[in-house]
């Protein structure tokens, strides 16, 4: 039986989870931006992972490839 105490630790965690794995893409996107060639590359893959919450590929493709049809 899951209780609201168990409940409040679950959602502590996924949300600590999250902030961990924001904050190491958000290093990954900083470095890419470093490089003037990936600068708009990383910015649209940012928004679209970090900003929007949006992983599927199909989305990632589009930041990645944004002439592609």
């Amino acid at each position: 039986m899951t209780t609201p105490a168990d409940k409040e630790m679950d959602e502590a965690l996924r949300q600590k989870v999250k902030s961990v794995s924001a904050t190491i893409l958000g290093e990954f996107f900083d470095e890419l931006a470093k490089d003037q060639s990936l600068a708009d590359v990383a910015s649209k893959l940012r928004k679209t992972v970090l900003d929007e919450s949006v992983f599927a590929e199909s989305a990632i493709r589009a930041a990645l490839f944004p002439d592609a049809p």
